[in-house]
């Protein structure tokens, strides 16, 4: 399955191979090209008998058990647990040996996988499901059929919510018994249209229960239907407020200091946010408007020191009219940094080399608006400001940036660590932070599968992928907070 195990990969007992889904609601072929699904990890702890055997034990020492066979193994990623399929139930185990969970089946567990996150473990049951268990303490999630024709399926929650292909909406069926000398009666679920609930069984996977994900699904439904009876400009919930800075130019007294994608770099970023983050009919909704600024020397307004505190000014005034908290500001600021004497100064178009402390933008100046924005909402900086190209400046260190931004509201992402230089290519056509933002946006930071994208995870992917990219010769410094906030909509 895929890392976050939205995606499993199966045989039929005649050995074909498929792949579902459960993001997209699809089932297709096995493509074992793309490199997305992993197999069941099953070193890192010592497990003996475990396959087709009766006596299952850890490093020696006998696990609990309850008899039958044991068939599959799966051992987490941290190899702090492990998990068993055997022929009467699914079973976790911690690192000691002690019995975490133990799920019964009617039939036997023949294959078992976890997650690389430890959220959740797949299962493979005899009786044809797979099956989505919550990691902590085993809760089935969800199900899956696939009949036999390979070409229907089935998919459902434990209290009925399902979404189905046409061939398969009357597999699933209520028993009701009517005690023992009656027969039971039986009720196809697809007679009770609410339990038809496509838009909430991707959300299930994020959520860890239903009544999470009916009540995401619902919200965004809501705001479409407000919208569209409304009339209005925009439907009700929070905004993404964007601030866009790239600056390749830097005008008449900057001497030899220049970019060449830093233009690139606000123009993908204001473009990427502003085609995926706004509610649409099927997709995930997380804000109801998207409202960009986009600052660059190409523009007609150039971000000089004065444009860009007037620029974040106004992005304050409209998060504290809208009265809630919910609003986010992201800032993308791609440019040169230099220390002057103990300050931080990022540096706008018309600095003066001769006098920065008077013509650029002082982290202390920066971090007051940045404040402002965080009393009104939350805030994602991502500053590419660290760059060997500034001739005859020092290097500067962000840090200085984070340790002056330290409410639980703001986050920082910055590109280089302290006495790293941020580099961009023209193979990328940016600056390789910016680069590790758009393909984290593009579904490198959607862990879960599901849409959206947790604060915690975009700095997760681009944390990885910058070293990658610079062959090891730059490295992201994150400042995060709000670490499992869904901030973002995956924009592929």
């Amino acid at each position: 399955m895929s890392k976050e195990g939205r995606v499993v990969e199966f045989n039929d007992e005649l050995g074909t191979r498929l792949r579902f889904d459960v993001r997209s609601l699809q089932l297709s072929g096995w493509d074992s090209s793309d490199g997305l699904t992993l197999a069941p990890k099953q070193d890192g702890l010592s497990v003996s008998d475990w396959r087709n055997g009766g006596a299952p034990a850890l490093a020696g020492r006998p696990l609990p058990f309850d008899g039958g066979v044991n068939r599959s193994l799966a051992i987490a990623p941290d190899g702090k647990r492990l998990y068993l399929g055997s022929t009467y139930a699914l079973a976790a185990y911690d690192e000691a040996g002690a019995v975490r969970w133990r799920r019964p089946s009617r039939s036997e567990v023949w294959a078992v996988n976890a997650t690389i996150d430890g959220r959740t473990v797949v299962a493979a049951y005899g009786d044809g499901t797979i099956r989505w268990h919550r990691a902590d303490d085993g809760r089935e999630l969800l199900a899956l059929q696939v009949l036999p024709n390979l070409k229907d399926w089935v998919l459902w929650t434990p209290e009925g919510f399902y979404e189905a292909t046409p061939g398969a909406e009357n597999v699933l069926k209520w028993v009701v018994n009517h005690g023992p000398d009656a027969a039971a009666g039986t009720l196809q679920v697809s007679a009770i249209p609410r339990l038809h609930r496509r838009d909430a069984l991707p959300c299930v996977l994020s959520e860890l229960e239903t009544a999470r994900a009916l009540g995401v699904a619902d919200i965004a439904d809501a705001r479409l239907e407000v919208h569209t009876a409304t009339g209005a400009a925009k439907p009700p919930g929070a905004v993404l407020h964007v601030l866009a800075i790239g600056i390749d130019h830097f005008g008449d007294k900057a001497g030899a200091l220049h970019l060449d994608y830093a233009v690139d770099d606000a123009r993908d970023v204001a473009n990427a946010l502003l085609a995926s983050q706004k509610t649409a009919p099927g997709k995930p909704s997380l804000y109801a408007d998207v409202k960009v600024q986009y600052l660059t020397d190409a523009t007609e307004e150039k971000p000089t020191r004065e444009m860009i505190l007037k620029a974040m000014d106004a992005i304050a005034r409209d998060m504290r009219k809208s009265g809630s908290d919910e609003d986010v500001a992201l800032v993308l600021f791609s440019s040169h940094g230099a220390m002057v004497g103990d300050e931080f100064y990022l540096i706008p178009f018309g600095v003066d080399i001769a006098a920065i402390d008077e013509t650029a933008v002082s982290a202390t100046d920066f971090a007051r608006k940045v404040q402002a924005l965080a009393e009104a909402g939350r805030v994602i900086l991502l500053i590419d400001a660290c760059h060997s190209g500034a001739v005859g400046l020092s290097k500067p260190d962000a840090s200085v940036l984070r340790k002056l931004v330290t409410m639980d509201t703001v986050t920082v992402l910055t590109s280089s660590k302290k006495d790293e230089s941020s580099l961009e290519d023209k193979r990328w056509r940016h600056g390789a932070f910016t680069r590790a933002f758009l393909d984290a946006l593009r579904g490198g930071a959607d862990t879960r599968g599901v849409g959206t994208i947790r604060m915690g995870d975009l700095a997760m992917a681009m944390e990885a992928e910058v070293p990658n990219l610079t062959e090891q010769k730059q490295h992201i410094a994150p400042h995060v907070n709000f670490l499992n906030d869904e901030v973002l909509v995956d924009n592929r």
